[in-house]
């Protein structure tokens, strides 16, 4: 089955943002060209989420709706009460599983399906991989997800990985490819040829830095060689005609060339907060500021301009920058960035 992200990794594509009725809007597209499976939204990180999640759900645009979150009682707490599933990832660095079993449980006992996303699976040989992945799945998970979260994997990487955990745990498992190197696709065919359950795509391809798989290419090849896939192409290409208005409008044409793999410069641009704050994790330190950001990028931008806030006005600047980035549709640029934070002086 393929997993629609548009609304959440989407969001995170440099030089974006959506307002909440381009989101619905979004939404009530997907669902007409039969997506089935969604994650929409990051809901601890604004009121904003929260609302066009709840809004999701109780419009039944999808058979199932996650929203996305750290693994923290306090993020749990958030999407359960949205009514939305609960998807988490783990940090980028953990010392030890208790916290995260313990959340993982937390998250089982809601009666919710939990998705658990093991970040950046190349940092892992194979054994590596499936203890987390056994520990997650014991403790209550009903889908893993295995993401290529620096888009450095290749096919037979991703082949090997998806194979040894698909042969050892029952959990189902799906696949979120980054495409810094122009792989996410292959890569994300290569495990749904491992035995993966689910396939993360957006609409363009849009996404963190440069990017993941593309919806139609991957639901297109995945068709060609057999599987069932309740998606309707033409009714696909209205959201991508939608998406290519908000684009051009929002960001103009150029973000197909700075989205190029290898050499376009959105391969080394964050949006992200948790990314911004694992700064050493990937390459590249320019930001895109919208809803996801964080306290660590904004203090990295204002740093860099020679600006300082005691830590009470930098999260007061952070409310203030994301409820721009809604209300405008559009990602907050710097001169904006450093007015506010100069009000807050």
């Amino acid at each position: 089955m393929i997993t629609d992200d548009t609304l959440r990794e989407g969001l995170q594509t440099p030089g974006i943002s959506y307002t909440k009725d381009e989101k619905l809007k979004i939404a009530e597209l997907l669902k007409k060209a039969g997506i089935k499976r969604a994650l929409v939204s990051y809901p601890s990180a604004h009121e904003s989420e929260r609302e066009v999640t709840e809004s999701i759900v109780k419009g039944n645009y999808f058979e199932e709706t996650y929203g996305l979150g750290r693994t923290m009682r306090k993020d749990i707490d958030i999407i359960d009460e949205t009514g939305a599933n609960i998807s988490m990832h783990l940090p980028f660095r953990f010392d030890g599983l208790d916290d995260i079993i313990d959340a993982v449980k937390y998250a089982s006992g809601k009666g919710k399906l939990v998705e658990v996303a093991v970040v950046d699976i190349v940092k892992y040989n194979e054994n590596e991989l499936l203890k987390i992945a056994s520990a997650i799945s014991g403790a209550g998970t009903d889908v893993i997800q295995l993401p290529d979260t620096t888009g450095s994997a290749s096919p037979s990487n991703v082949m090997k990985l998806i194979s040894k955990v698909r042969k050892n745990l029952d959990s189902e498992i799906e696949v979120h490819c980054h495409n810094d190197y122009g792989a996410a696709v292959s890569n994300s065919l290569a495990g749904a040829n491992a035995g993966a359950n689910y396939v993360d795509t957006t609409v363009y391809g849009l996404g963190e830095r440069n990017g993941i798989a593309d919806m139609a290419s991957t639901v297109a090849i995945l068709q060609k060689e057999g599987y069932e896939i309740p998606i309707k192409l033409e009714s696909l290409k209205e959201v991508y005609n939608y998406l290519q208005e908000l684009i051009f409008r929002k960001i103009g044409p150029n973000l197909f060339a700075d989205n190029y793999p290898v050499f376009g410069k959105n391969t080394s641009v964050h949006t992200a907060g948790t990314h911004a704050a694992f700064g050493d994790v990937f390459r590249g330190s320019s930001f895109s500021v919208n809803v996801y950001t964080g306290k660590d990028m904004i203090r990295n931008i204002l740093k860099a301009n020679d600006v300082e806030l005691e830590d009470e006005k930098l999260k007061k600047l952070v409310n203030s920058i994301k409820d721009q980035a809604v209300e405008s549709g559009r990602s907050v640029p710097l001169k904006d960035i450093l007015k506010m934070a100069g009000e807050l002086q």
